[in-house]
Order: C-alpha cells, then structure tokens, then sequence
C-alpha cells in the first residue's frame, strides 16, 4: 500500500511540468513581439540585461534586419494569442501585464525607462 503523498505526487509532478510549460510559452509569447517592435539598439540592450537563460530564448529566431515591427496593441495582443496555446484568465492584456513586470525586475530602472520610451505612448501604458 503507497501512502496518501506517495499517490499524489506524479499529479503534482505533472500538474508542476504543465506550469513551467505554460511559464516558458507565455514568456516567449511576450518576449518576441516586445522584442520585434523595439528599434535594434534598445532590443539588444534590453536582451544584455536579461539572465541568460532567458536571454537565449529572447534571441531565439530573432531576425534584426527585418525589425522594428510595427504593430498596434491589437496586432501585439494577437501575436501573443498566437504564441501562447493555453487558456488563461484575464485574457492577453493580463498575460502580457504578468510577464512584463516579471521582465521589469531583471533589468536597471535606467534601461527599463529607456524600453518605455522607445515605443509607442498607448503600449508604454501596457509597461508597469
């Protein structure tokens, strides 16, 4: 007979790798298009100040030459969609909001002020 915790825990293993999934695609999801729409410069700088484990998946598939994109907070909103598979509560605008203020802590308020002022006025709302 497995005791009560020994049952439970391949759900919480699970239940543990299914977050961590979502974490991984909800940063990436953000990170991409916030990085497409910066100006070359500031994306880099930005990208410096990143750890380096989530430095390497800022970069991932980045395409300097072909940026910055522009894009409206709408357009922005539906590349997140399309990057991000799962159901969450609150909608694209909180997971973009989450995940920023997630960013905002890895990086100086100097480069954070900066990224604020290199896009446009209605996205810097989005920017805690």
């Amino acid at each position: 007979m497995t005791s009560g915790n020994a049952a439970l825990k391949p759900g919480k293993t699970t239940a543990t790798k299914q977050r961590r999934k979502q974490s991984y695609a909800a940063l990436r999801a953000v990170r991409h298009p916030l990085r497409d729409r910066l100006p070359v410069e500031t994306a880099v700088q930005f990208g410096a100040q990143l750890p380096t484990i989530v430095r390497g998946v800022y970069y991932d598939g980045w395409k300097p030459a072909e940026t910055p994109v522009k894009m409206s907070n709408e357009e922005f909103f539906a590349r997140v969609r399309s990057g991000f598979p799962y159901a969450g509560e609150g909608g694209s605008e909180r997971l973009v909001r989450t995940v920023l203020k997630s960013l905002e802590r890895h990086v100086s308020a100097g480069e954070w002020k900066h990224l604020k002022s290199r896009v446009p006025n209605s996205f810097a709302a989005l920017l805690p």
